[in-house]
């Protein structure tokens, strides 16, 4: 895959990528660790993806 290529498939505005597996959404998590759901979209693709699966529990104590 081309650079050009990877940085358009990891870019926060693709949900695609993010949401479409929870190893994929794993991932993207650990790629888009600095932003912010709500914020970036492909974060919070993934983050949804997740917890819909029942892999990610927030912690009580945060907004999600």
């Amino acid at each position: 895959m081309l650079d050009g290529e990877l940085l358009e498939r990891i870019a926060c505005y693709n949900t695609g990528w993010a949401s479409s597996s929870v190893t994929a959404a794993h991932s993207a998590m650990q790629v888009h660790l600095e932003c912010l759901v709500g914020e970036c979209a492909a974060k919070t693709a993934a983050y949804r993806r997740l917890r819909e699966a029942g892999v990610l529990v927030p912690d009580a104590g945060r907004r999600s």
